[in-house]
């Protein structure tokens, strides 16, 4: 299951980075469900996320936000 995560993770990780330059596809929603996906398998991908060189900081801070109120709608 963690694998199938994992794996789900880094296809709309890479959607969203080709999103940067098709006016087409979204990017914000793709790294969001990102790192949705890959909150759930560990606490180190987050981290490597963060530490993208140029826009590491700026996703974490939107991811940080939208999980926020994520965690609203959750009914655990």
């Amino acid at each position: 299951m963690k694998k199938l995560l994992k794996l789900m993770g880094i296809f709309f990780l890479i959607l969203g980075t080709i999103g940067i330059f098709l006016p087409l596809l979204p990017t914000v929603p793709f790294y969001i469900l990102s790192v949705i996906f890959l909150a759930k398998v560990s606490k180190r991908e987050i981290v490597k996320l963060k530490r993208i060189p140029f826009a590491g900081k700026a996703i974490y801070n939107q991811v940080k936000r939208s999980l926020r109120y994520a965690k609203r709608w959750t009914t655990r």
